[in-house]
């Protein structure tokens, strides 16, 4: 059985309620820890070896069953069916070695489960709204409010079925991970930010609806498959794709109105246009404004360690689809709400760069909408020196070598495109350059930290999308990168969201869970250290993450939860960050009580 409730605290072992009995209940995904009692109670004994295993036990024996997986598929896969079969010792496992199995539940191992989804599938788990079926699509949507709420193990603070769902995690799969369009096979990945939601912020898993609306596909690969699961047919767009979206949205709203609603993986055209359209909603874009705030939260660290400001930096951004154009958005918010500039002034501070070389004003059409406010004046680059044989775009180098930045930052998934050179020329400018090359999987990354410190004698402060070891930088010590993770804030901002029960989603919340995640930064006290927490350390980061957006929601006027508001103000029982504490999901077996 599953614990159901993110109120009640599981660390004080409420009692799951059931009437199942026997093999019934073996099918539940509880696992063998049964005590000596409840196996005479539910009728379980020879149902089970003798022997009575903890949780722990439990943990070592399918931790140990895991490593002899040959391949980060094959793990993913393991670790897939063991959550199906067993979810809180699939917690429980993934909590006590996150570090080291991140890789495989998510970015890269989540890529290779996406692409081969069809051809590994075994069962269904989350939600499939495809457009075809659309108009059976709130029945579908019931469905699971239905099954939520009829294998509950303990009723939520509300009289209303329509609590039973804290967050909806949906894509529709166009632009997976740097691998592109997958259709179907995208659920994979909201299942995955689903269980990263509980893993980094303890939102229970139970209250987390993953979703994949299955628009078509423009992936011809997986129309040549005879095994593809999902619609086959071209990518629905325009007027119809709205409608489809825009019914799911508003479905969602009515079905689980307290819901927040996380965007994954949309394509970039799509990804703004609903992020703005849906604004006013809690809903939240994690390739957008989750990339833009663990990005900024990094910045802002290093800014502190280099004893500059952020109006000062002069920021280039290699590669503008929406994760660049979202770290833009965010670093642009964050000198307007922190700094006082001007929209305006904020935008100057960026030069951003795609296919197409640097983006002017002159690329006219040819620039989508978010990346309009960074188009620079075509009179501003007209006199620029311009590398040999460069005749007809502004490229990476030429603008490094005009602006001079303080700041790099690489979402582009062009591998080693920051080179020597120009490291080099960056390093000549800049007492301590600020080097982000995030682009993800690992053999996608801008530049090798090892090589951006060797290239700048070791001054450079470094934030990487992907897992990078320690680099050594001489006299015994290591230089710790810092992984721009999302999962050190989008978690903690959907758990402080849930409490708030927040109207929206407001850039203040935001903003308060940036500050708080870098004033965390271990570099602030030690130079050579990481500028971001360490990974391992999530849910401690998550509860003053989810306390600084507590408050803003509060501050905004955004919370409707009245406990939560009262604690904000002191009058609740516990301080906010022990209540938060209090509300976190754990990967625990809780005892079992027969009721007719």
């Amino acid at each position: 059985m599953a614990d159901r409730t993110i109120i009640a605290a599981n660390k004080n072992l409420v009692p799951i309620r059931t009437n199942l009995r026997g093999s019934a209940l073996l099918n539940t995904p509880r696992g063998a820890g049964f005590s000596r009692e409840e196996r005479q109670i539910f009728g379980l004994e020879g149902f089970l070896p003798y022997d009575v295993h903890s949780l722990e036990k439990q943990a070592l024996r399918a931790y140990n069953q895991l490593l002899k997986q040959p391949s980060v598929i094959l793990k993913h896969a393991f670790l897939a069916s063991l959550r199906d079969q067993n979810q809180v010792l699939f917690y429980k496992i993934m909590q006590d070695h996150l570090k080291e199995l991140l890789g495989v539940l998510y970015t890269p191992g989540a890529a290779e489960a996406v692409a081969n989804y069809s051809n590994l599938f075994r069962r269904p788990v989350g939600c499939y709204i495809s457009f075809p079926n659309q108009d059976g699509m709130r029945a579908q949507l019931e469905g699971h409010l239905l099954d939520v709420n009829r294998t509950a193990d303990v009723a939520y603070d509300s009289n209303s079925p329509h609590d039973a769902i804290d967050l909806v995690v949906v894509t529709d799969a166009e632009a997976i991970l740097g691998i592109g369009d997958q259709g179907v096979g995208g659920i994979t990945i909201s299942t995955s930010k689903a269980a990263l939601y509980t893993l980094g912020a303890g939102i229970n898993p139970n209250r987390i609806l993953p979703v994949v609306l299955d628009c078509g596909t423009d992936n011809h690969a997986l129309f040549s498959d005879s095994l593809y699961m999902g619609w086959k047919r071209t990518r629905i767009r325009g007027k119809n794709y709205d409608q489809f979206v825009d019914r799911f949205i508003q479905n969602c709203r009515e079905l689980y109105p307290n819901a927040i609603i996380h965007f994954e993986d949309f394509g970039m055209a799509n990804a703004y246009r609903l992020m703005e359209k849906y604004k006013n909603i809690p809903m939240f874009n994690d390739d957008i404004q989750g990339t833009g705030a663990v990005a900024l939260a990094a910045l802002i660290a290093a800014i502190k360690v280099s004893g500059t400001s952020l109006a000062d930096q002069r920021i280039v951004i290699y590669g503008a689809g929406s994760a660049g154009m979202g770290i833009a958005d965010q670093i642009k918010d964050g000198l307007m709400i922190l700094e006082g500039l001007s929209e305006e002034e904020a935008s100057r501070r960026f030069w951003c760069v795609d296919r197409n070389g640097l983006l002017v004003e002159s690329m006219g059409n040819n620039l989508r909408h978010a990346q309009l406010p960074y188009a620079r004046p075509d009179e501003e680059v007209e006199h620029w020196a311009k590398s040999e044989g460069n005749n007809d775009g502004t490229w990476l180098m030429d603008v490094v070598k005009n602006v001079k930045p303080t700041v790099l930052i690489g979402t582009s998934t062009h591998s080693r495109a920051f080179t020597e050179d120009l490291i080099k020329e960056m390093g000549k400018h800049v007492e301590r350059p600020i080097i982000f090359p995030m682009s993800n999987p690992t053999a996608l990354c801008e530049v090798d930290p090892a090589d951006a410190l060797a290239w700048t004698e070791n001054r450079a402060l470094v934030a990487t999308g992907s897992p990078f070891p320690p680099v050594d930088i001489g006299q015994g010590k290591q230089y710790t990168v810092a992984q721009t993770n999302n999962a050190l804030i989008y978690p903690a901002l959907g758990l402080g969201a849930i409490l708030a029960r927040s109207k929206t989603i407001s850039n203040s919340m935001l903003m308060a869970g940036v500050n708080s995640l870098a004033s965390l930064s271990p570099a602030l006290t030690n130079p050579e250290a990481s500028l971001l927490p360490d990974l391992a350390d999530v849910r401690n980061v998550s509860v003053d993450v989810a306390a600084a957006v507590v408050r803003q929601a509060v501050k905004d006027g955004n919370a409707q939860d009245e406990n939560t508001i009262k604690v904000v103000n002191g009058k609740g029982p516990l301080p906010l960050e022990e209540y938060i504490k209090s509300r976190m999901w754990d990967a625990v077996y809780r005892p079992l009580e027969l009721v007719d």
